[in-house]
Parts: structure tokens; sequence; C-alpha cells
């Protein structure tokens, strides 16, 4: 039980932990319950970490659980903790629950570029002229969060896309048909490499080599994480 209830509190309090073991320990059971029947997925949600929430869902964690004792779910105990920062995260997820950028159909391309290139580009009366600089010299610039799904949001994707030369350079998708996605289970790294280097022994050796001295760096990195967040 004990084992259990750090398994949790880690699970749902530190992304860095939570990361690593999602991605190199194949088979992590994510609806694992303390005594009061919270999984990790409810835990991070109440306690606000939006990060540890957004691992968890693209990990496949139910987001429809609920708790042993209330009867209460993720989207419940988020609103009764007042965490409303981390329920906006959860509804741009749900807006976009796939991460499409990471599939091989993929097209790096902003749909509304188009239409706003001919918007301004369109030859205005002077009367709109005059209008359009009348508004400009009245209208105040606050700062605000970037539009949703516009410029920002476009180049985080094609930066980050499997077409990007900032990411073929360096690595290769083993899994271009099949992108992260809300409620879908994903991979572990060593799931992975046995997975596609069946086909090439060697490669599959120099992979395990290096995994293992990934772990062995990253597990000293974990221990110093731990001990500064406590």
């Amino acid at each position: 039980m004990q084992t259990k209830s750090s398994f949790l509190s880690l699970t749902s309090g530190f992304i860095t932990i939570l990361n690593y073991i999602l991605n190199y320990y194949p088979g992590v059971e994510t609806e694992l319950r303390d005594p009061r029947g919270f999984t990790a997925l409810i835990k991070a949600g109440l306690q606000g970490r939006e990060d540890c929430v957004t691992a968890l869902l693209m990990h496949g964690a139910d987001m429809h659980a609920v708790d042993l004792v209330q009867g209460r779910g993720l989207k419940d105990w988020i609103l009764r903790t007042g965490r409303f920062e981390t329920l906006n995260r959860i509804r741009r997820l749900q807006a976009h629950p796939v991460a499409g950028q990471f599939c091989e159909s993929y097209k790096p391309e902003w749909p509304e570029l188009k239409q706003l290139v001919e918007k301004a580009t369109a030859p205005k009366s002077t009367s709109q002229k005059l209008r359009q600089r009348f508004k400009e010299s009245l209208s105040f610039s606050f700062p605000h969060d970037p539009e949703e799904n516009g410029v920002m949001d476009h180049m985080v994707r094609i930066t980050t896309s499997i077409h990007s030369p900032l990411v073929v350079t360096g690595s290769r998708p083993l899994c271009p048909t099949s992108p992260p996605e809300i409620g879908k289970r994903r991979y572990a790294v060593p799931e992975l490499l046995e997975k596609h280097s069946s086909k090439d022994p060697k490669s599959a050796k120099n992979n395990l080599l290096i995994l293992q001295l990934d772990n062995r760096c990253e597990s000293f990195q974990l221990v110093s994480a731990a001990v500064s967040q406590t």
C-alpha cells in the first residue's frame, strides 16, 4: 500500500518523474487508486498539475473515472478545487485530441493564411481607409493569450512536426501513422525498440545499450528532482 501511495504521489505531481515512468516502463497501470479511490489523473487535476494531467491523458488515462468515496469525476474535482487553468487545458486538449503534426499525412500549411492575405491585400476605398485609421488610433493594445489555432499554434505545429528540419535531421519516427491521441495508450521506449528493431539485431543491441545508459543518467536526475521539490 505504501508503494502504491508513493507511486500515485509521484505520478500525479512530478512531471519529470511521470514522463520518465511513462516513457521507459512498459505496461504502466494509470488507473491505480489510493485509499480514497483517487486515480493519478484525478489527483493531478485537483492539485492543478496541468502538465501531469496532459501527460496522463495522452498516455490513455481514463478521463471519466470517478473516485470511490463521493463518486466525483475529474472535472468535478477540478471545479470543486478551483483549478480553472487546468480545466481550460483539458478543454483545449479535447478541442484538438490528436497531435496531427506527428502523422506522416500532416501538411505544414495554415488554412487561414490564404484568407488573411486576401483580406489584407484587397483594395480599400477612401472611407474604409479612414475608418481603419480612426479605429487604430482609438484602440489600445493589451497583453493577451495567443489566438486559438492562430499563428503561434501553427508555428509550434510545423516546428515539432515529423516534417520539420529540426526533427528529421536527428530522429526517425517509428509510428508515423499513429500519432498521440487522448485516450490511446502510448508505447514505452523498450516496447518500441522491441517492435521496430527485430529486423536488425545489431541496431537493437546498440539501442538497448543506449537505453541502459540513459536509464542510469535519468535515475540520478530523478533523485535530484525529487529531493529539490520535496
